[in-house]
C-alpha cells in the first residue's frame, strides 16, 4: 500500500507543482492591480454620456438619463456585448448595477435591457 501510495504523489506532484507556480503569477498579478491607482471618478451630471460612449463602442443601443442619484439606462444589444458592456463600467468607473432586466433574444440575436446604476455608492 505504502508503495503505490508514493507513485501516485509522484504521478501528481508535477500537476501540483503548475497549480503553485499558477498561483502565484496570480498573486503577483493581483499585487500589481492593488498598486495601480484607481481611474478618476467621473462627474455625475458627465456619467449618462459616458455610459453611452462605452456603449456604442460595443454596438450596443443604449439610452441614459440621471435620476436622482443613479444612471437608467435603457437599451438593446447582443449578450456578449452586454456582458462586456458592463464588465468595462466596472472597470473604468467603478459602476455596478443595482438592477438589471433583460428580455429574451430576438431574430436578430439581440437582447432588451433595463438598468439602474446607483451613483452615491461606488
Amino acid at each position: 500500500h505504502l508503495v503505490a501510495e508514493r507513485e501516485r504523489l509522484a504521478r501528481s506532484l508535477p500537476a501540483a507543482r503548475l497549480a503553485y507556480l499558477g498561483m502565484e503569477q496570480d498573486s503577483l498579478g493581483l499585487a500589481a492591480l492593488r498598486e495601480r491607482p484607481a481611474p478618476a471618478a467621473t462627474p455625475p451630471a458627465a456619467l449618462p454620456d459616458s455610459i453611452r460612449a462605452v456603449a456604442r463602442a460595443r454596438a450596443i443601443e443604449a439610452e441614459a438619463r440621471m435620476v436622482g442619484d443613479r444612471v437608467e439606462v435603457e437599451g438593446h444589444g447582443t449578450l456578449p456585448a452586454l456582458i462586456d458592456w458592463l464588465a468595462a463600467l466596472h472597470a473604468e468607473q467603478r459602476l455596478r448595477p443595482s438592477r438589471l432586466e433583460l428580455q429574451p433574444v430576438g431574430s436578430d440575436g439581440r437582447a432588451r435591457f433595463d438598468t439602474v446604476f446607483e451613483v452615491s455608492g461606488r
